[in-house]
């Protein structure tokens, strides 16, 4: 779920469809379902999102990247864009993960179908920073953007489960909370999973 800032009101908004737990007491009486929201997993997401196309154009254009290393980064962008429906300000993954999204972009076809398949099922524009201020348009400062950036990381925590180690760098406020503040990842994944 992620958090959206109205007035002085927080709600949440579902990202993906909830299912329905069914439990039985020990008398084998079905007791009431209670609502719980399934993982995406990060082979689902592959499955889901990634042409065997674009996963062959992604190895040619980034041949120094090991197989692995390139799964990690295609898998955070998907993540990225599949919750960018409800991100404003500035971008919250690092330049590795907008190095993927502008590949993606490039291949317009390949990136249409794929806006049309994400959460929002709408086309992500992407603007850069340079753009906005020859527009006339202020950036949001930083200070102005952390709460819309932790609902992100809460909302990643609640779809996609906890952020794992080669995985954190990847979220600029997460990174910095780890990398500059001292927390562990175990400390991250807690309080952003309180959020949710």
């Amino acid at each position: 779920m992620l958090r959206e800032q109205k007035g002085s009101a927080v709600t949440t908004k579902p990202i993906l469809a909830p299912s329905i737990v069914q439990s039985w007491d020990e008398g084998g009486a079905a007791s009431s379902g209670r609502v719980r929201f399934m993982v995406i997993s990060n082979q689902q997401l592959r499955d889901t999102f990634l042409t065997p196309q674009m996963k062959c154009y992604f190895a040619k254009k980034l041949p120094a990247l090991s197989p692995v290393e390139l799964g990690i980064r295609i898998e955070e962008t998907l993540k990225f864009l599949n919750i960018a429906t409800y991100c404003v300000g500035g971008i919250p993954v690092s330049k590795e993960i907008d190095d993927i999204w502008h590949l993606w972009i490039l291949e317009t076809r390949e990136y249409e179908r794929l806006c049309q398949a994400l959460q929002g099922r709408k086309f992500i524009h992407h603007s850069s920073n340079a753009y906005i201020n020859c527009n006339g348009d202020a950036i949001q400062p930083i200070e102005d953007d952390l709460g819309q950036q932790a609902a992100l990381l809460g909302t990643y925590v609640l779809n996609y489960g906890p952020f794992q180690a080669d995985r954190v760098r990847y979220w600029t406020l997460a990174a910095h909370l780890v990398d500059n503040l001292g927390w562990s990842l175990e400390q991250l994944n807690e309080r952003l999973g309180s959020i949710s």
